[in-house]
């Protein structure tokens, strides 16, 4: 486990909150977002591509 993963660990813990492994249900806005970063790449997701996933227009 490197110092990241540690980091994240501590945070998680720290939060109460854990770390997704399944997949999202594909009709969720979640999924949408997935989708179109596997399809143009993570940087082409901006606030727009959020909202349009949100409002179900993505």
């Amino acid at each position: 486990m490197d110092n990241f993963d540690t980091g994240l660990q501590f945070a998680l813990q720290v939060t109460g909150a854990e770390l997704a492994t399944d997949s999202p249900d594909p009709d969720t806005p979640l999924a949408h977002v997935l989708a179109f970063a596997a399809e143009h790449g993570p940087e082409a997701v901006t606030e727009e591509v959020i909202a349009k996933a949100q409002d179900g227009r993505l």
